[in-house]
């Protein structure tokens, strides 16, 4: 409701901005701000870096969006800056904004007072050290007061200044102005050759699988790599919570009519053939958003949390009593074509933040070949992956020594109950508040699987007819509790103490010559934490990074809005995680550790 509240009030709001527009259109207020530009010393000498700086003063009782503004739809305070063929110019730097929230137009993230935007830039070796510089700008925001907003404004903005040589002195302007300013950022820039522009990045590396080379015409390799990946996809831990389940629903089915069964198998593959080619279009075709980002998405995340919720509901016995009729519709069933459609498209989205090197390979060879072929080679990811409940489906009776109806199948069917809230918890992580999504979290994940062990123990206590039934229920609830309780305490525990990452903390961490390492990551990934686990929860390799001076900064991608989004489509181009970039001392571009890796394939990325 919360959530439907914030879509509503942010629509509201957006309507209100327009309004405002259409308004104001004819009778705006004049001189609501007003903008000069400032350059931070007398004169620009050759080869050296300088910076420029922007200062807008919002009239008291107004204010303008701020460049991260609280809705993407509002319009964000905006800096662009013309070429020019003197100067190498970096990207603007602008303030942080506050938030405040207004009766009338909500939550909003703006600025207030006086706004100062920086602007590195660096004098080109050969730039000529005579004559006047024009330096040209436009700026972009909306000005609003605490009940609607005007037009937006577009004013340029100008910078008048000389280019002197080396050696002549130069005198600091407005220093006070430029207090704030992070000298660090320059290393942003500092790439550039003389003269020339910023070279261009290198051409994709081709990709392998298999060990063999994925060439632009390796169609053969691609579609049959593509099947096993879909098989493969069945084994990541994403999707394994629901494998028993519908392992116990074909053979339920089968039980009386084998046929159905069959059918039952096929509208379920359809539906992971489906899902496959469904997020082919928007990653693939349209480029709109990046495999696995779709767990960003508060709505897609939280469809999917709800139905985890309903499964385990169902397994305890829940439905078993009158609810709702749109209940039933929502949860998938064994036994309809609705519902194994339906668990068809949970499973194969289940499987989609559980990327791997295998399948990297693959969608990075598909973003550059026709959009036809991308997604007809995921479609054959999904066949791949629905193979074996086709199989499954048609031959039931190798699930003939599952627990029939009875004690017994209650019992597991209810402690696959506690793991599937284990896995809703997992997703539904996202949101919650930063302060409760730290590492202790894991120890919920870790009472509900414990739970599941012990319900499992005990029941079997209260049925058992044999002491050999309750020593294999102890068995198996030791193989659930011991190896989750050593994961938890790991993860629970990190030995490493990450730098958050945003554009400014990168370009410090590489001024310092060090080497730096940026491992994209979100809690809704489960590879990011097998890599957290085994890469980055052992004394030995956080001291051996430390020995080796390597910056460690994680960009958190847990949520749709992240600001680390943008450099990791730059480094590829599907965005699939987990991604691990390490720029060694001295280099330019980064090494690239895509999918799961070992600490030994991260010390050969770092060099030592």
């Amino acid at each position: 409701m919360m959530q439907a509240m914030s879509f509503l009030q942010r629509t509201m709001l957006v309507c209100a901005f327009l309004a405002g527009i259409c308004s104001a259109a004819g009778a705006q207020p004049v001189d609501l701000a007003s903008s000069r530009a400032v350059v931070g010393q007398s004169a620009l000498r050759v080869g050296e870096n300088a910076v420029l700086a922007v200062v807008v003063d919002i009239k008291p009782g107004y204010h303008a969006q701020s460049a991260t503004p609280s809705d993407e739809n509002f319009i964000a305070f905006e800096l662009a800056m013309e070429p020019n063929d003197q100067l190498i110019i970096g990207k603007p730097i602008y303030p942080k904004g506050h938030d405040r929230t207004y009766p009338a137009l909500g939550a909003l993230n703006l600025y207030d007072g006086r706004v100062v935007v920086y602007v590195p830039v660096q004098v080109k070796p050969d730039a000529s050290p005579t004559g006047e510089l024009s330096i040209r700008g436009t700026l972009t925001y909306q000005i609003c007061d605490d009940r609607s907003c005007f037009a937006p404004e577009s004013p340029e903005v100008a910078w008048q200044t000389k280019i002197v040589a080396a050696t002549d002195s130069v005198e600091p302007v407005e220093q006070a102005i430029f207090k704030d300013f992070d000298p660090s950022v320059f290393a942003a820039i500092a790439d550039a050759t003389s003269g020339t522009a910023k070279p261009p990045a290198p051409a994709a590396k081709a990709q392998s699988l298999f060990g063999l080379e994925l060439r632009d015409n390796a169609y053969l390799l691609a579609f049959a790599g593509a099947f096993v990946v879909g098989i493969i996809f069945n084994l990541v831990p994403c999707v394994l919570p629901v494998l028993p389940l519908k392992a116990v629903g074909f053979y339920e089915v089968a039980q009386h009519d084998r046929a159905k069964c069959f059918m039952f198998g096929l509208i379920f593959s359809a539906g992971i053939i489906a899902t496959f080619a469904a997020l082919a279009v928007p990653v693939l075709v349209f480029k709109a958003i990046s495999w696995g980002e779709l767990f960003g998405n508060v709505w897609f995340a939280g469809a999917v949390t709800v139905i985890l919720i309903g499964m385990a509901a169902g397994m305890f016995g829940v439905f078993g009593v009158n609810m709702p009729y749109w209940v039933y519709n929502v949860t998938p069933r064994h036994d309809t074509v609705s519902g194994n459609f339906l668990f068809g498209i949970l499973t194969a989205v289940l499987s989609t933040p559980c990327t791997f090197g295998l399948f990297f390979a693959l969608l990075t060879w598909a973003a550059l070949q026709p959009a036809v072929v991308g997604v007809l080679l995921l479609m054959v990811v999904g066949a791949g992956m629905a193979s074996p409940y086709v199989l499954l489906s048609a031959f039931p009776g190798v699930a003939q020594k599952l627990p029939r109806a009875g004690a017994w199948s209650e019992i597991i069917k209810q402690m696959m109950g506690f793991l599937l809230l284990a896995t809703a918890a997992y997703f539904g992580k996202m949101f919650l508040p930063d302060a409760l999504r730290g590492p202790n979290f894991w120890w919920v994940i870790f009472a509900l699987i414990a739970a599941a062990g012990v319900f499992l123990v005990v029941r079997a206590a209260q049925v058992a007819k044999h002491k050999l039934a309750i020593v294999a229920a102890t068995v198996v609830a030791a193989g659930l509790i011991g190896p989750a309780l050593a994961i938890t305490v790991k993860l629970a525990n990190p030995p490493i103490d990450w730098t958050a990452y945003s554009e400014e903390a990168l370009a410090k961490a590489r001024a310092t010559g060090e080497p730096v390492l940026v491992k994209f990551t979100a809690d809704w990934c489960a590879n990011c934490q097998t890599i957290e686990l085994t890469v980055f929860a052992s004394e030995e390799n956080v001291r051996w990074l430390r020995a080796n001076r390597v910056t460690t900064i994680k960009a958190d991608l847990t949520h749709q809005s992240a600001i680390g989004w943008p450099l990791l489509r730059q480094l590829n181009a599907v965005g699939a995680i987990p991604v691990t970039a390490v720029w060694r001392a001295g280099e330019s571009e980064p090494q690239i550790l895509a999918g799961i890796y070992s600490f030994k394939e991260l010390r050969a990325a770092v060099g030592e």
